[in-house]
């Protein structure tokens, strides 16, 4: 492992981070009137700003060099990186004093960055603007990448840019060399992803909301986190504009982001062609449509849709608002709700979950299965669409299905032990896993984690990271090869 290399590299993230967190500091600034501990808030973002800048420019300074990153070396550097944010992250919380345990600080910003959506607070308004700001923010930093930003900024990373895109890009995207140069394919990426959170912005504003909500919830949105900065989440907003907008920008964030790029060079067709994207969209309308029948009608036929529609989005693509308890649905809408939280969003969205195209392999892999048992010796690769997907990619796909079985085991069963029941186990673990946010029971769309204990927080926090991550890039750092020269 080339450690001067994943210093050297660490370093400018943190001065990256530095610069990010400007701009919650900005916003603590526009509403300093509004709060009595203004100066304790301004020194919660000043500190954290000055510990990035000064440890920064040191280890800049003292690692200085070419990093040579290799396949090691950039898992450690996104591992350790998301790692750094979380701890840097968490300090607004501390320091404002929105909350004094570092555990709950820790949870919170694992849930912001990796897109979970997760909750320790029973009241969001109580906490102040710019931490308010800082905790949607993370969400939308997490929801690309801060790695994919890295590499969109630094020339220097070269090859090894491409290394860290493999290891971190949301969804596990597989990049293909469309431009010869990485940095211009992750400027791409979030030139793209700027794009379409200002078009919520403006269409928020447009609908009624403050521009202060419209951020959040732009933030929240495209990165399906599902922060809000009001407790009742959507359903605080009963515009029906509103929330048909958000329902239109949570479906755009669950597609693959290189479909929404054939968009945007006018080749719609691209999208009507992908197996993964037509798998995704009849997923969602199923699940509307028997919501639709089996749901009870509480008010008009309107907000009855439009809460169904909403709730099926938001939990098909990882986002976790809420408008409505679907908790409190029929047996069979709640078990389709659970079954959403597995799947997920599709390849290279910012949506958590197992996704699409994982879900669509199993499905020719076990017809493949069937066919060779009339067949034996048939030779039938496994095709999705024109492509026939590589042995590899299919290996690799097996093995993230049964480490994600196993990883959601291990959570249930630490819920389990914390004394909760298995609705509230098993959604819990599999929420956490998947970054949705709201599972079922005690940690249903109208309650918050906050009454976890310490061991089921760190646990829960782990799986997050593990499920933003896809699992492997985490893992393979707990390995003994992964260190051996």
């Amino acid at each position: 492992m080339n450690w001067r290399s994943v210093v050297y590299t660490l370093a400018h993230l943190a001065l990256i981070l530095a610069l990010c967190l400007l701009a919650p500091l900005a916003v603590t600034f526009i509403y300093f009137d509004s709060n009595p501990y203004i100066l304790w808030e301004i020194t919660a973002f000043i500190l954290p700003i000055a510990l990035c800048a000064g440890f920064g420019f040191w280890l800049r300074r003292r690692y200085r060099g070419q990093p040579d990153l290799g396949r090691r070396e950039g898992f450690a550097v996104v591992t350790f990186s998301w790692l750094l944010l979380v701890v840097v992250g968490m300090l607004p919380f501390l320091v404002s004093g929105t909350t004094t345990s570092v555990t709950d600080a820790f949870f919170e910003t694992m849930s912001g960055f990796t897109t979970t959506g997760a909750t320790i607070f029973p009241q969001v308004e109580v906490i102040p603007r710019g931490v308010q700001f800082w905790r949607c923010m993370t969400q939308w930093l997490g929801g690309m990448g801060i790695v994919v930003l890295s590499v969109a900024l630094l020339r220097f990373l070269g090859v090894g840019g491409y290394r860290l895109l493999k290891a971190e890009t949301p969804g596990g995207v597989v990049f293909e060399r469309e431009k010869p140069r990485i940095t211009e394919m992750a400027k791409d990426l979030w030139k793209l992803y700027l794009l379409i959170s200002a078009a919520e912005v403006i269409l928020l504003v447009v609908s009624g909301m403050s521009v202060y909500d419209a951020f959040c919830h732009s933030f929240t949105t495209m990165s399906t986190g599902g922060f809000s900065p009001h407790t009742e989440s959507i359903a605080y907003f009963t515009s029906p504009a509103t929330q048909w907008i958000i329902i239109v920008f949570m479906f755009m964030a669950g597609i693959n982001f290189s479909l929404h790029a054939q968009l945007f060079r006018l080749r719609p067709g691209a999208m009507a062609r992908n197996p993964e994207f037509r798998l995704y969209a009849a997923i969602t309308g199923c699940v509307v449509l028997i919501g639709v029948f089996v749901v009870p009608m509480g008010h008009g036929v309107e907000k009855h849709v439009r809460d169904i529609v909403f709730q099926a989005v938001s939990i098909g693509t990882t986002t976790g608002y809420a408008t409505a308890d679907f908790d409190a649905w029929p047996q069979m809408m709640r078990l389709l709700m659970v079954l959403c939280m597995f799947v997920g969003g599709c390849m290279g969205s910012t949506g958590g979950g197992m996704k699409v195209a994982r879900l669509l392999i199993f499905a020719k892999l076990m017809a493949r299965e069937a066919h060779r048992l009339i067949f034996p010796h048939a030779v039938r690769p496994v095709r999705v669409g024109d492509k026939i997907i590589d042995p590899k990619i299919v290996s690799n796909i097996m093995a993230f299905g049964a480490v994600f079985a196993f990883l959601f085991i291990v959570g249930t069963l630490v819920m389990a032990a914390c004394g909760y029941d298995l609705v509230t186990a098993s959604t819990a673990s599999v929420a956490a896993l998947s970054n949705i946010g709201p599972g079922l029971a005690k940690v249903g769309p109208t309650a918050n984690w906050a009454h976890l204990p310490i061991t089921a927080k760190w646990v829960m926090s782990v799986l997050m990271l593990l499920g933003r991550l896809e699992l492997f890039s985490v893992l393979v750092l707990v390995t003994p090869w992964a260190w051996r020269r």
